[in-house]
């Protein structure tokens, strides 16, 4: 298997990854050199967009890490192109039925598995067109749970064939729940994370968890989640500056001051 993320799932390993939001070929490639095990190009929120991902992907081509990408929205196009431009992976978000699984299933695979459309333009030039006998098993396709309506269909969304795990961004689920934003003690949030992960292991799905920093990934893996991001290209910049002015002029650095997720 080339999809070194779904082998890694496949025999219960955890694995940690980097969030990008940056649109620079630089960072992408220093990152994706330092051990992590997958990197996600973000086209929801990230200060990209499709014709920097032509750029972003070919840049981390080479190394040990799977590059996924979060699409900016449950569509056939936005899948597909994701795809073809050399993604090993989608994020989809806002899935919140069973046909929003279906429909994110349908886009990421050849038929007869799905109904993606037929033009792989990086791994064709890449492999020729022997990538088309081995694309729907090297393929992830994860679909986001971050509503009451995603979680109250949990079952039936989780049960679509084709999908390979959910993923949680902690913020949005708690705005899903109508909790504050970082409320990641609340009840109800616990209660819905637990309900995703018992769902993921009784359907035999990865589970994964969009962590803000090192510790909160830790606690993820800790909780039983599969795979969760370390920060992001963004956070380590903001997070390293802070800390160089820390040490500079002779301060204590404070601690995080997030609890929980």
């Amino acid at each position: 298997m080339n999809n070194r993320l779904l082998q890694k799932w496949h025999d219960r390993e955890k694995s940690l990854g980097i969030w990008s939001n940056l649109p620079d070929i630089h960072v992408a490639e220093m990152l994706a050199r330092t051990g992590a095990d997958w990197i996600c190009f973000d086209l929801q929120h990230g200060l990209m967009d499709y014709t920097d991902l032509t750029r972003l992907l070919p840049a981390v081509t080479g190394t040990p890490l799977t590059p996924l990408v979060r699409v900016a929205a449950n569509q056939p196009d936005q899948i597909g192109k994701a795809l073809d431009a050399g993604a090993r992976g989608v994020i989809v978000p806002m899935v919140n039925t069973a046909d929003d699984a279906r429909q994110a299933v349908t886009s990421c695979y050849y038929p007869p598995a799905g109904q993606r459309s037929c033009g792989p333009m990086r791994d064709a030039m890449l492999e020729g067109f022997s990538y088309l006998g081995t694309a729907n098993d090297e393929v992830a396709c994860l679909l986001m749970i971050e509503t009451q309506e995603g979680l109250k269909n949990l079952a039936a969304i989780a049960a679509v064939k084709g999908v390979s795990g959910l993923f949680v961004g902690p913020m949005d689920l708690c705005y899903g729940l109508g909790l504050a934003p970082g409320d990641f003690s609340n009840e109800r949030f616990t209660g819905a994370l637990k309900a995703i992960l018992t769902t993921c292991e009784s359907n035999g799905l990865a589970c994964g968890m969009f962590g803000y920093d090192a510790s909160l990934a830790a606690k993820a893996l800790d909780d039983g989640f599969d795979f969760a991001s370390i920060g992001s290209d963004v956070s380590f910049v903001r997070e390293g500056v802070s800390q160089a002015f820390a040490v500079a002029r002779g301060e204590e650095r404070s601690s995080s001051s997030r609890g929980g997720y």
